[in-house]
C-alpha cells in the first residue's frame, strides 16, 4: 500500500511536470488516464460496493447486532437478577437476624419468669417448710409437755405411795385406804408446791 502512495506521488508530480511541459491535459485526467482509471468502472464498482454493504448490513450485520443485543439484555437480566438476589439475601439475612433478636429476648424473658416463678416456689416451700417446721416443734413441745405431766403425775403417784408405806411403817400401823388416799392427796399437793 505504501508503494502505491509513493507511485501516485510520484506520478503525480511527473504528470505534473508532463502537463506543464505538454500544456495539453489537466493535472488529475492525465494522471488518471495515465494508470488507466475510467470512471465508468469506478462508478460501477461503487455502486457494487453499495449493494454488497447493503446485503452484508441486511443479512450479516443486523442479525450479528441482534444477536449482540439479545445477549447484552441477558447479560443486564443475569446481573439485574444477581442484585435482586443479593437484595434479597440481605433481607433474607437481615429478618433471620431479627428473628434471632426475638428469639433471643423472648428466651430471656422466659428465663427471667422462670427464675422468678422459680423462686416463689421456693420461697413458699421454705415457708412452708417453715410453717412444718413450727408446727413439728411445738407438737413436740407438747408432746414434751405431756410427756412431763404424766410422769410427774407418776412421779407424786410414787411418791405419795411411799410416803405413805413409809409413814405405815414409822407408825406400825395398816392405814385404812380412807387414810391412804387422804394422805397421799396432801403429798401430792405439797410436791405440787415444791415444783
Amino acid at each position: 500500500m505504501l508503494d502505491n502512495l509513493i507511485l501516485l506521488a510520484a506520478a503525480t508530480a511527473e504528470a505534473g511536470h508532463s502537463a506543464a511541459e505538454a500544456g495539453q491535459e489537466s493535472g488529475i485526467s492525465a494522471l488518471a488516464h495515465q494508470f488507466g482509471i475510467e470512471w465508468k468502472i469506478i462508478l460501477a464498482q461503487a455502486i457494487n460496493f453499495c449493494f454488497v454493504a447493503f446485503l452484508l448490513w441486511k443479512f450479516a450485520f443486523k442479525p450479528v447486532m441482534a444477536t449482540l443485543d439479545e445477549r447484552q439484555r441477558r447479560i443486564a437480566e443475569g446481573l439485574q437478577f444477581a442484585e435482586e438476589s443479593k437484595t434479597q439475601l440481605a433481607e433474607t439475612e437481615r429478618r433471620q437476624a431479627e428473628v434471632l433478636r426475638e428469639a433471643n429476648t423472648k428466651a430471656q424473658e422466659i428465663l427471667h419468669e422462670t427464675r422468678e416463678k422459680a423462686r416463689q416456689f421456693e420461697d413458699k416451700m421454705k415457708a412452708e417448710t417453715s410453717v412444718q417446721i413450727e408446727d413439728m416443734r411445738k407438737r413436740a413441745e407438747d408432746a414434751n409437755e405431756l410427756e412431763r405431766e404424766k410422769m410427774l403425775q407418776e412421779v407424786r403417784s410414787e411418791i405419795a405411795r411411799l410416803v405413805v408405806m413409809t409413814s405405815g411403817k414409822v407408825l406400825q400401823r395398816e392405814l385404812a385406804d380412807d387414810e391412804k388416799a387422804r394422805l397421799d392427796k396432801a403429798a401430792a399437793r405439797e410436791i405440787a408446791q415444791l415444783n
